[in-house]
């Protein structure tokens, strides 16, 4: 009996650990609206370019491009706001301490990702090599992918599965259709986004959380 007993807290306390872990590294209300943004991103990113090849971008005229440029910068603020507000209110509302530690291995992990993301970013612009532009989106999305599934090593199962799925979303953007890079933008930041902060929310939902 005490076997059982300590087998039953023992999962009762990994049960906590991971509701609250979907609250700080996992928060799927701002998975949502970050999904709904980068859709909305990829409507007037078609809107300006009149194709689904960022290639195009090359052709805008500089004030058009420094709009275009200027757009997704606040698509990715924004989102990245959603989330730390969203967060810290779930959390207050369900009484749930704020662990910094899956917060701190997300940054860990996605930091270096981001940095050669901006820095590749920063090359195809200035290459003066258009072609390179449409080869934005497959790197976005492998990179993106290497940094949450790195994330999810040191969490719950979800972000591995998130981060599996940019990574073979990327691979084929980045094999079979470079030039459809809207739509692989709008299917894996959008769509799986999405689903992905659906279904956190759906285990938060089924997670009940002692109150003390």
């Amino acid at each position: 009996m005490e076997i059982d007993e300590a087998q039953s807290r023992m999962r009762e306390i990994q049960r906590i650990m991971e509701t609250a872990t979907l609250f700080t590294l996992l928060p799927g209300l701002a998975a949502i609206v970050g999904g709904v943004l980068t859709l909305l991103g990829c409507g007037v990113s078609y809107w300006l370019l009149n194709s689904y090849d960022f290639v195009g971008v090359a052709y805008l005229p500089p004030p058009v491009r420094k709009s275009f440029c200027l757009m997704w910068l606040v698509v990715v603020l924004a989102s990245m706001a959603v989330n730390a507000l969203l967060t810290i209110r779930a959390a207050r509302r369900r009484q749930i301490a704020l662990n910094p530690r899956p917060a701190q291995a997300a940054m860990l992990s996605l930091s270096p990702c981001i940095v050669v993301a901006a820095v590749l970013t920063f090359q195809f612009f200035t290459s003066g090599q258009p072609a390179e532009l449409r080869y934005i989106a497959p790197v976005w999305m492998l990179l993106y992918g290497i940094g949450v599934y790195s994330a999810g090593l040191f969490s719950v199962r979800a972000p591995r599965v998130l981060g599996l799925a940019f990574l073979l979303a990327g691979i084929l953007a980045l094999l079979a259709f470079p030039i459809y890079g809207v739509i692989a933008v709008g299917a894996s930041f959008g769509l799986l986004h999405i689903a992905f902060g659906s279904y956190v929310l759906y285990q938060q939902r089924q997670a009940v959380v002692p109150h003390e």
